[in-house]
């Protein structure tokens, strides 16, 4: 029973990112330590802990002379011209008088204007708010707005500071103890959506599909959304440390993801307990149906704390027929150590370079005409993969690329499978790993070839003849998907086997002038340092 009297101690409260936005949730980090002297976080509304949100509707200005002024009306700098000698104004129905009143402009001070001119015509004398500090000139009206552990700031919010008060609460909810309060920075109004993206015509080849056979059109995106545990200010000194969030970033993304309407989405760095927690549900209420694929590396820190790969499809066109997933660990030390009778070769210094723990997710999908399957003709293979990214280890790259794609060949060949090949494959238009994508073969004097100290294709079979075509190679290398302080370029594709599919259109390249406006990516308003491509393709569905 004592224990069910006693409350229990908030131990800290914080605002993890200070500067609110509208339309952000902001989710406060809050930890308490219970009768029984157990510290726990509190990851929801809980029965330990009452919540009070309030929004102040006017701050406190200090007295010093340098010290800058603040508007008593919104909150907002104020400007010297509008001074006025004890303004009366009013705030939810109460009166005030203010020595010396500062207004944030001309606009706020023509508001006040009216009251202040009757009361000094009439000689009436509003009432004063009481003075916690002589060295204030007014105090802080707090109104209370939530009463949730979550509050998504609102348009009356902006340009005002936000309170949490955190109040422990005993078992029997009898009794409550010490309360703690943080303080928001300003909320900051939202930020414009992001101009929205044309797809552009690509000009076909007289005869490519015979116009008079069934067809089928679809979209899919790529997107390499950039994970949460590689979102950095150390890496992304430019960009706003807010804007950095997760909790801006995972709305950001959706809508955006959202706006091109793509049937089949496949998406990097995608963080595991994002996707559990945040991205699979939204998606699923969109229409999406998912498979995720976490890399094969140990957490960073925290269970989740991986990223991986997803292919998403809209469940009103397709139905999902098998679904596969490739680790490159995996098939190195199959190779390596003679499992399945793999041996190929590869030395024990060769196989630790390959561990990274990548992977590749491959999906067949069957089109639905009026909501029935298609049959076999209607089906087609997606495969998304994020590449090993080191820029000095060439040879790993063509390694998994290779490994995929070879493994690709096997799979869809013998069925007669379209095949669309996804994903950040973190190698541009003139490296080895793109030559072999596009030729099937690789020249002899490639020079990336030549950097294998470790003998990982030594002798690897670097051919295929799966026909690919990089759907985005009508713009050559004027386009970009890829874009940081640090490094533009291409590192992003959409691959297409193309003897029964074709692209028709293409999703616009975002224009420089966007791109940098808040200097490179990620920005407030493009949430990844990637680009997202989407091609449409054609399916013929002719026997």
């Amino acid at each position: 029973k004592m224990l069910q009297d006693q409350p229990p101690i908030v131990v800290r409260a914080e605002l993890l990112h200070n500067v609110p936005i509208e339309g952000v949730e902001i989710e406060p980090y809050v930890l308490i330590q219970l009768a029984n002297g157990q510290n726990r976080q509190v990851t929801d509304d809980d029965e330990n802990v009452l919540f009070k949100w309030s929004r102040c509707e006017f701050t406190a200005s200090s007295d010093t002379q340098d010290g800058p002024k603040t508007c008593i009306i919104t909150g907002k700098p104020a400007t010297m011209q509008c001074l006025l000698p004890d303004v009366t104004f009013e705030i939810d129905g109460q009166e005030y008088t203010q020595e010396h009143a500062y207004f944030a402009s001309v606009e706020e001070f023509l508001k006040a204007w009216p009251m202040h001119k009757r009361h000094r015509r009439e000689g009436v004398d509003a009432p004063k708010p009481r003075r916690q500090d002589p060295s204030r000139d007014f105090v802080n009206v707090w109104q209370e707005i939530g009463q949730s552990r979550i509050y998504v700031p609102q348009k009356q919010d902006v340009g005002r500071i936000l309170k949490l008060e955190c109040i422990p609460i005993s078992q029997n909810g009898l009794y409550t103890g010490k309360s703690v309060s943080v303080e928001s920075a300003e909320v900051m109004q939202a930020t414009p959506v992001a101009p929205s993206r044309s797809m552009i015509e690509i000009p076909q080849p007289p005869n490519s599909f015979d116009p008079r056979s069934p067809k089928a059109t679809f979209k899919v995106l790529t997107y390499n959304c950039l994970a949460d545990i590689y979102a950095s200010p150390q890496v992304y000194p430019y960009t706003p440390s807010w804007a950095l969030a997760w909790n801006y970033r995972k709305r950001n993304l959706l809508r955006e993801i959202l706006s091109y309407k793509a049937d089949i989405l496949a998406l990097q760095e995608v963080q595991a307990d994002h996707w559990k927690e945040f991205l699979e549900p939204e998606f699923d209420n969109a229409g999406y149906q998912g498979v995720y694929k976490q890399k094969t590396r140990e957490s960073m820190g925290q269970d989740g704390k991986m990223d991986g790969c997803a292919i998403l499809f809209r469940k009103s066109r397709f139905a999902l027929i098998e679904k596969h997933a490739l680790e490159f660990n995996h098939v190195a030390i199959s190779r390596a150590r003679g499992v399945g009778g793999q041996k190929s070769g590869l030395s024990e210094k060769a196989l630790q370079c390959l561990l990274k723990g990548n992977v590749a997710l491959v999906l067949v999908l069957e089109i639905l005409v009026n909501g029935q399957p298609a049959g076999h003709m209607g089906r087609i293979c997606v495969a998304t993969t994020h590449i090993f990214q080191n820029q000095g280890f060439p040879n790993v790259k063509m390694w998994q690329v290779m490994t995929l794609v070879q493994e690709l060949q096997k799979f869809t060949v013998p069925r007669q499978l379209p095949l669309v090949l996804t994903g950040d494959l973190n190698s541009q238009q003139d490296s080895a790993v793109y030559e072999f994508l596009q030729r099937g073969i690789i020249s002899g004097n490639n020079a990336e070839l030549k950097e294998d100290p470790q003998g990982i294709l030594e002798n690897a079979d670097l051919r295929h003849n799966l026909q690919l075509r990089d759907s985005y190679v009508v713009f050559g290398k004027d386009f970009y998907s890829n874009f940081t302080a640090a490094f533009v370029g291409i590192l992003d594709y959409i691959w297409h086997t193309a003897d029964r599919l074709r692209v028709t259109r293409v999703l616009e390249q975002i224009d420089h002038e966007t791109l940098t406006a808040y200097t490179a990516l990620p920005s407030p308003q493009y949430s990844s340092d990637h680009i997202a491509l989407m091609s449409e393709f054609e399916l013929s569905l002719a026997r």
